[in-house]
């Protein structure tokens, strides 16, 4: 959630370092329940976008986390 509420532009494919740093920066920023929230509202103000920015940033974070996770879990 904290991709999908960044400043960040889903017309750009952002570089792994980027992504994560982009969700450390928005988590520190705003906390997860509040990124929930704003998630949230853009979902019921405006579902036509929330569609698109949500699976872009489901790729990118899968993509971008994965090692980080994988090492988390060994």
């Amino acid at each position: 959630m904290a991709l999908f509420v960044s400043d960040a532009s889903a017309s750009r494919d952002l570089d792994d370092a980027t992504v994560r740093e982009t969700v450390h920066r928005t988590l520190d920023q705003l906390g997860p329940d509040e990124c929930y929230a704003r998630a949230a509202e853009v979902f019921g103000d405006r579902p036509e976008v929330a569609l698109s920015r949500i699976q872009w940033a489901r790729e990118l974070c899968a993509r971008a986390l994965a090692p980080v996770l994988a090492g988390a879990a060994a």
